[in-house]
């Protein structure tokens, strides 16, 4: 005999095991909930594969092709012609870190395109910067009490591309990424450098 297919299934039995297992906010669960059911009209608590991506779309998680490459991933690994209210949940989770840790990535590359710009680079990545005004900056705009041998390292070159200015100050540790920072917030506010690292360290102790 053919099994009847379960319908008008009870969401919130599934909302708590989802809450259990992920950490969501009612918000979002509910946001979720609403876009779930505009594909599940029958109410089986499942949705059709190829549907997922509307879900998440319309939820503003498949904003850009990384985001689209990660979920087909994700989706791949599932191997699921359908996905319940809880494995939505995961994608969504899973979407939502990721979509984080992109947006960080680009604010850390944009602080340095800033910083790179402001000590003599090109806004498109071209050009080059002296270490010269490198150390000048450090010197004498930040008041920076450091050793420069902390920061510089073992470059020996006169001047540096991006990709070397990065490496740079990636190499360099807390007190690089300071540096990059301070100099991106005075390059955002147009305030060729006035923004001193001690002030820095103050508005970074207010956020924090």
């Amino acid at each position: 005999m053919k099994r009847k297919q379960t319908i008008n299934v009870d969401y919130q039995d599934m909302i708590q095991q989802a809450k259990s297992m992920f950490n969501l906010s009612q918000d979002e669960i509910n946001e979720i909930i609403v876009e779930v059911k505009k594909f599940d009209t029958k109410g089986t608590g499942y949705v059709g594969k190829h549907e997922v991506d509307d879900v998440l779309r319309d939820l503003k998680l498949l904003d850009n092709e990384k985001l689209i490459a990660k979920f087909n991933e994700e989706l791949k690994i599932m191997n699921a012609k359908f996905l319940d209210f809880k494995q939505i949940c995961d994608l969504y989770c899973k979407l939502k870190q990721y979509q984080q840790q992109l947006n960080e990535e680009e604010t850390i590359t944009q602080e340095y395109i800033d910083a790179f710009c402001a000590l003599g680079g090109q806004l498109d990545k071209s050009g080059f910067v002296l270490k010269s005004t490198i150390i000048e900056t450090i010197k004498r705009e930040f008041e920076l009490n450091l050793e420069l041998d902390s920061i510089l390292g073992d470059f020996h070159g006169t001047q540096l591309d991006f990709d070397e200015f990065c490496q740079l100050f990636e190499n360099a540790g807390d007190d690089g990424k300071s540096f990059i920072t301070s100099v991106s917030l005075s390059k955002r506010n147009q305030n060729d450098f006035v923004v001193r690292y001690k002030d820095f360290e103050k508005w970074e102790k207010l956020v924090n």
